[in-house]
Formats: C-alpha cells, sequence, structure tokens
C-alpha cells in the first residue's frame, strides 16, 4: 500500500510495542503506509510521546509493561476524545474485545498481523482524519465568511425565494437604525419609500425571479423616517441543481452623492442668493412658451433702485440683503406657477402662462400697496416695474422689450420724483 497523501494532508501515526521483532517488522511496513511515524516500547512511554506529538492515529499492542494498550488508550481518550486507535493483540479474549469496544477502540487487529488487514485499519482511521479535517476547514471557511459578511462596510441583506428576510448584517443596521430582530421574517418593503415608481419594483422582481442580477438606485426609508438613497446589486442564490434558493443583496449609500447632485441640478436652475430661478431657466421657459399654447403670457420686468450706491455704500452684505428682500417682494405677489427670476445683479423677470394685461396691472399694484408694508415696504419701494402682455408667440420678445423700456421709464420717473422732493424739503 502506498503512502497515505490525499489532497496533501499527512497522516502521522504512533505505534506502541513492547516484543522488538514484531515491532521492526510492523515498522517497515508502516514506512511504506504513512509519511509520519514514530515509535514507543511500552504504554507509558506511549503516552508520554502522544502528549508530546499527537498523532492522528495510535497503533497499540495489549499487553505490555508498565502500562498495557487498554491503560494507554484511556488516558488518550481523556484527552482527546476523537483520536483513532487500532488496538493490537494476541489474545482471542471476549473481555479484551468488550473493553475495546467500551474505550470506543476504532480498529481491532488480532496477531500474528494480516498485513493487509492492518493496511486496511490505518486506511479506514486515515480517511476518517482527513474528513474531519476538511469538516473543521469548511467550518472554519464557514465561520471566516459569516464574519467576513457581518462586518462588511457594505450593508448586505438575505431573503429566501418568497422575499422575507432572513439575514442583516450589522452595517444594515446601522444604515436603516432597525435591528436584525425588527426586519427578520418581514418583507424588505418594510423600507419603501414612497419615491420610487411602482414600475422599479416590478422590473427589479421580475428580473431576479428570472434568475437574473440587478443593479439600480432605490430611495429608501429608516426606521425614523428619513430617506436614504442605495445603489444596490441584488443576485440570486442557487442550490446544487441550480434551483434559486433565495436572493442576496448588497448595497451602498450614496446619500450624499444623489445630495450633491440635487445640489448641482438646483444651481443649474437657480440663483444661490435668492433661491428664485435664475437666467438660465428664465431663457429656457420662454422658448418653451414661444413654442407652446399658453398664451396670453404676461411679462413683468422690475430692477433695484440704488443697489450700486448700497453696495459701496455700505458694503456687499447690505447688498445681499436688499436683493434677498426684493425677491421676498416679488415671491409675495406672484403665483406658484409663475417663473420668478433674477436675471442680473439687480434685475428680475417674470413670465405669467395664461395671464391678460389686467391681471398682472392688478398684481403689480399689489407691490405698489406692499411699500407700507411694516417688513417688506423698504424693498418694495425699491423696486422699479414694467410690464407687458403678449397674445401669441410673435409677440412674445416684443412684449419682453416693452416691459423692460416701461421698466427703465418708471425708474426714471422715481429718479425724478425723488429729486424733486429732494429740492422741495
Amino acid at each position: 500500500m502506498k503512502a497515505l497523501n490525499i489532497e496533501h494532508y499527512y497522516i502521522s501515526l504512533l505505534y506502541v510495542e513492547d516484543e522488538r521483532v514484531t515491532r521492526e517488522q510492523i515498522s517497515r511496513i508502516l514506512q511504506r503506509i504513512v509519511t509520519d511515524f514514530q515509535v514507543a516500547e511500552n504504554g507509558l512511554e506511549g503516552l508520554e510521546r502522544y502528549r508530546e506529538k499527537r498523532p492522528d492515529i495510535i497503533l497499540t499492542d495489549i499487553m505490555m509493561p508498565f502500562m498495557n494498550g487498554l491503560e494507554m488508550a484511556r488516558e488518550i481518550r481523556r484527552i482527546d476524545r476523537d483520536s483513532q486507535i487500532i488496538m493490537l493483540t494476541a489474545y482471542n479474549d471476549t473481555g479484551y474485545l468488550l473493553e475495546c469496544i467500551s474505550l470506543g477502540v476504532n480498529q481491532y487487529v488480532q496477531k500474528p498481523v494480516d498485513f493487509s488487514q492492518l493496511a486496511s485499519a490505518i486506511e479506514t482511521c486515515s480517511n476518517y482524519v482527513l474528513l474531519k479535517r476538511k469538516l473543521l476547514q469548511q467550518e472554519a471557511r464557514i465561520q471566516m465568511l459569516s464574519q467576513a459578511v457581518e462586518q462588511a462596510p457594505a450593508p448586505i441583506m438575505i431573503t429566501n425565494v418568497n422575499g422575507s428576510i432572513e439575514y442583516v448584517n450589522a452595517m444594515f443596521c446601522r444604515m436603516t437604525g432597525y435591528q436584525a430582530n425588527d426586519v427578520l421574517g418581514r418583507n424588505p418593503r418594510l423600507l419603501k419609500s414612497g419615491v420610487n415608481p411602482p414600475e422599479l419594483y416590478s422590473e427589479l422582481w421580475d428580473t431576479i425571479t428570472s434568475g437574473q442580477e440587478w443593479k439600480g438606485e432605490l430611495a429608501n426609508k429608516r426606521k425614523n423616517g428619513s430617506i436614504y438613497w442605495e445603489l444596490i446589486k441584488i443576485c440570486p442564490l442557487r442550490a446544487t441543481n441550480n434551483a434559486i434558493t433565495g436572493f442576496l443583496k448588497v448595497s451602498q449609500d450614496i446619500t450624499e452623492r444623489k445630495q450633491f447632485e440635487e445640489n448641482l441640478r438646483y444651481l443649474g436652475t437657480h440663483d444661490p442668493l435668492t433661491g428664485l430661478f435664475n437666467r438660465a431657466y428664465f431663457d429656457a421657459e420662454l422658448q418653451r412658451l414661444e413654442a407652446g399654447r399658453e398664451y396670453p403670457v404676461s411679462v413683468v420686468m422690475a430692477d433695484i433702485d440704488g443697489l450700486k450706491a448700497v453696495n459701496d455704500t455700505f458694503g456687499h452684505d447690505e447688498g445681499d440683503q436688499l436683493i434677498k428682500g426684493a425677491a421676498e417682494v416679488l415671491m409675495a405677489v406672484f403665483r406658484s406657477s409663475d417663473v420668478v427670476a433674477r436675471i442680473g445683479g439687480d434685475e428680475f423677470a417674470v413670465l405669467l402662462p395664461h395671464t391678460d394685461h389686467d391681471v398682472v396691472m392688478t398684481t403689480m399694484q399689489r407691490i405698489k400697496l406692499m411699500e407700507n408694508d411694516s417688513k417688506l415696504g423698504s424693498y418694495a419701494r425699491s423696486l422699479s416695474l414694467g410690464a407687458d402682455t403678449a397674445t401669441n408667440a410673435d409677440e412674445l420678445l416684443d412684449a419682453m422689450k416693452t416691459a423692460d423700456m416701461l421698466m427703465y421709464k418708471n425708474k426714471a420717473e422715481r429718479k425724478c420724483l425723488k429729486l424733486q422732493s429732494a429740492v422741495e424739503n
């Protein structure tokens, strides 16, 4: 029989025998059977060697001086109940056999030794040792993977084929605010935020139940009700027969990225100082209205009087406060459906779809009335205004020019009134 070397695992064996001739004969056989063996001449020496080396297999005679094989086996069993023990004896005594069985001796070989039987006994014990090692390695690997999943920096969820949650890791709990016991056995829809379109969930479920992987972004809801965004990958888990047994979800919190993107989109269409629409958005809406059917469309142009003087005299912080106050006035009088925009440093423009000239003039009168408001009156008084109405697309640009001209006329008249008032006083 050739040396045992199964998948690069090696077997160690301790052979204990007091009779020299038998010991030398069997040792020669063992050299061809196992890769690592040592010899002891009695049970006491064998027990000492076992404690030092912890061999995989113990091959021992029963009758020996100082300590017999049964006594040695009993002590070895106290150290390790799973050691593989092969008992050799020339005695065909039922009492010895029963004691071997009570000690859990794994194999029993009679003398004179049948070397084929001995090799078979050693191979049986070796296979057990190798199988045990594989199981221990698999357990260690499972434990390692379990720890890796539990301690992973990404939120992980595992569900069964019906979608019920069977596992979540620590990062999932930290991100969502739920403890594992809060979600186990429940459906992931408990995270549903109401932000995602229903068809997205249908696409997701159809994809993974067909055995494919799904990737995408979802807005979900934490236990405290706050919304967070995830970049998600969900893949089916399969049994050895390729049947789907569940689903694995690995995600990444992208809330900050989504907020950054949202801020970029906002800044692309809004003025950061006032929160009003910016010039780019106003121009895009103007083009849309030119091509649409929302006539009549009224246009209001507004300008802040004396902004440069305020900046030069009191500083830009005061100038910014004047701009924000003027924006508050405009937002107070115009509708949410109107496009109120800051199109320059001290200039504002408003588009009013489906609004005729009488309505827009009434709205401008409301700004005039706000000049007496205790909070916004000074800002209302700083605005020069002009308005016009277009009844079709061809008139829209002309209406803007007319509104702008009327605004500058209003500004000049207000300046004259102020000078006249100053002269008279």
